[in-house]
């Protein structure tokens, strides 16, 4: 995605939010165009609701979610959230009343956004919930998940940072947004993990860096005035990349990420971090994207959890996820 398209879909979010409708990026074949699909399938209507776009990871997640929509035949209305539930619910609540089939989303408060999920679902609107599950999702009308297992993949990450220090060392630890759920069970992740390595001591409090590059990078400068510390461990590769600018490349501080994007790819090339953990998020959206044609066809879904694998990507092999 060119640098204009990204901007344009961040304009279009706005507009989006400021009139109130579930208009965005849309895209899928027009009725009677001849997509691959199956018959009658290029007359439903898919909002993905994204928790923000901000990030290589939304951005591969928006893309690929378009691809797969491309490919079914099924016009796709993408918006952004923003970070705000409240918004997030207006933009469910909107998408009802202009009658989209299906409604996928990442929920910004996986509390605050079941009953807005149950409420749509009883409306007739098939609800996917995508790369972070609401609470009690099944209790919650929502028809299936489709995300990565954020504590093996937190587990994985640690792991292999472990391995790195040989066992011991010091480290500090860059969080998403408190309260998010993907962040919280990648922190368990980690601390299952700990338990097995005494000698690996965090030797300053996490920081909620907001997912965000930047405030990584600078959260990272001050602690390395401060402490001696032998790894950085991030919750997703944007603060990973924001670590690993701070540090320098070759900086001898094992730094690791989640989410296996361009820039944490690129990071790793040039050795600013050390690995990532890429969960797929184009195909927890893709996945989910076929999950609802599936449905509102009146298919059965093989599994109501729909959960992509976990790999660790260092300097041996990045080459092959470019």
């Amino acid at each position: 995605m060119t640098k204009k398209r990204f901007l344009a879909m961040l304009l279009t979010g706005a507009m989006t939010l400021s009139l109130a409708a579930c208009g965005g990026t849309s895209t899928g074949s027009d009725a009677g165009t001849d997509s691959g699909a199956d018959s009658g399938s290029d007359s439903y209507k898919i909002a993905l609701i994204q928790q923000h776009q901000t990030n290589a990871f939304q951005i591969a997640v928006s893309e690929a979610a378009e691809a797969k929509a491309d490919e079914l035949g099924v016009d796709l209305t993408i918006l952004s959230a923003d970070q705000d539930a409240a918004t997030q619910i207006s933009q469910i609540e909107q998408c009802v009343s202009e009658g989209y089939d299906a409604i996928l989303f990442e929920p910004v408060d996986p509390d605050g956004l079941a009953d807005a999920a149950k409420s749509a679902a009883d409306s007739g609107v098939v609800m996917i919930n995508i790369i972070s599950a609401c609470t009690d999702w099944q209790n919650n009308g929502i028809s299936a998940v489709s995300y990565g297992n954020n504590v093996k993949a937190g587990e994985t990450e640690m792991e292999q940072v472990a391995k790195l220090l040989n066992g011991k060392g010091n480290i500090a630890i860059l969080t998403g947004p408190s309260g998010d759920a993907g962040g919280l069970q990648r922190m368990e992740g980690y601390e299952n993990i700990l338990k097995n390595y005494p000698e690996i001591k965090q030797v300053v409090a996490p920081a909620d860096c907001q997912w965000d590059t930047a405030s990584a990078q600078s959260t990272v400068e001050s602690w390395l005035s401060a402490y001696d510390l032998d790894a950085i461990v991030c919750e997703n590769d944007g603060m990973a990349v924001g670590a690993g600018n701070a540090a320098g490349a070759n900086s001898g501080i094992v730094i690791a990420g989640v989410d296996g994007t361009p820039d944490g790819f690129e990071a790793i090339q040039d050795g600013r971090i050390s690995g990532t953990v890429s969960q797929n998020g184009g195909a927890m959206a893709a996945n989910g994207i076929e999950a609802a044609v599936k449905l509102l066809k009146g298919e059965t879904l093989d599994t109501t959890e729909i959960v992509t694998d976990n790999t660790w990507i260092d300097s041996s092999n990045v080459k092959d996820y470019e």
